[in-house]
């Protein structure tokens, strides 16, 4: 069989900035139908430290990289192949391939996120009738939510289409903060950690197959990032189905910084945090072509600048126009690139 992958808050929660600790809002955290998610797939040999509490150093520099990527698509939920099933929620999660997760976002009785169902080749959850309630907005540290939720399911094996209950419930933590270090000496601070367990009884073909799903999902959050940084997943299946997996996924937008890091080279960007005007300076020594791309925090292009071929370059650039907020300059140098963070006031 296929194995279950109910992991509710893969893709659910982004980040703002606070002045103090990080804090999830559904104004600025809820998926909105037109965002997409990315993320690269990384192996460990060790066991990885997932440390709840204050100041935790979170070191995961010893990951090696995977050729897999993951994809989650926010979108509308008329014209997915469930649509009708669903006719309260108000956007779908789409994984890419052919599964669909389908969400309510809710104002009462308090404002929240609901997952309704997952519809996929060969499993259905449907939780139409008491929803799995994955987010009660805002979420910091400290938050600590515990939810039932209960269902049908359908299994579709390579005989038999079964059918019965799926019950169960979802905890979810503001569990730690601090700073998270990443493969290339990448390092965040003020990184907040949101854990998620969720427990999932399956009641098949009137008892007659049963199962149980345990997942617990970690996700690192900080503030330059509208997505999660790094997401660790694991898994526990036992029952007719039984099995264990674990994944590691990696933002695109942190994976390019990674893969980057062993062509990086110095340059400064200044004042740093800017305003109208920025100034970026550095030492071309092979004479090749320079340029300069600023993106927003959730990966848009805003600004592409061409510095020419100088040994010694140091250039104004314009940012007449940008919005307050924390952005990455990326410089190129012929086939080499390094990106910094920059604040605009």
């Amino acid at each position: 069989m296929k194995k279950i992958y109910l992991t509710i808050l893969s893709g659910l929660f982004f980040t703002q900035i606070s002045n103090a600790q990080l804090v999830l809002t559904k104004a600025f955290n809820e998926p909105v139908i037109g965002n997409v998610n990315i993320s690269t797939r990384f192996d460990s040999i060790a066991a990885l430290n997932n440390n709840f509490g204050p100041n935790t150093l979170w070191d995961f520099s010893t990951l090696t990289t995977n050729t897999s990527v993951a994809t989650s698509s926010y979108v509308p939920v008329a014209g997915t192949p469930s649509a009708s099933t669903y006719p309260n929620a108000t956007f779908a999660e789409y994984d890419g391939v052919s599964g669909y997760m389908y969400w309510k976002s809710a104002t009462s009785p308090t404002t929240q996120t609901e997952l309704l169902g997952i519809e996929q080749p060969s499993i259905s959850i449907n939780l139409n009738s008491n929803s799995a309630i994955a987010a009660i907005w805002p979420i910091t540290f400290g938050y600590n939510k515990t939810d039932a939720f209960s269902g049908t399911a359908a299994v579709q094996t390579p005989t038999a289409n079964i059918s019965g209950t799926a019950t169960g419930n979802i905890k979810t933590l503001g569990s730690g903060t601090g700073t998270v270090v990443l493969p290339g000496g990448m390092t965040f601070t003020n990184v907040l950690q949101v854990t998620a367990t969720q427990t999932i009884n399956a009641n098949l073909a009137f008892g007659f197959v049963t199962a149980t799903i345990v997942s617990t999902t970690y996700q690192y959050y900080h503030s330059s990032q509208k997505f999660p940084i790094i997401t660790v997943s694991y898994q526990t299946t036992s029952g007719a189905f039984s099995g264990n997996a674990g994944t590691i996924r990696i933002n695109n937008n942190i994976f390019t910084g990674i893969h980057e890091a062993t062509q990086n080279f110095n340059f400064s960007v200044y004042p740093n945090p800017a305003t109208t005007n920025l100034n970026v300076a550095l030492t071309n020594k092979k004479a090749e072509n320079v340029s300069v791309m600023i993106t927003n925090n959730i990966g848009q292009v805003v600004k592409t600048v061409s510095l020419g071929n100088s040994t010694d370059i140091n250039s104004q650039i314009d940012l007449t126009g940008l919005n307050s907020g924390i952005y990455f300059v990326k410089t190129t140098i012929g086939n080499a690139a390094s990106s910094k963070k920059l604040i605009v006031n």
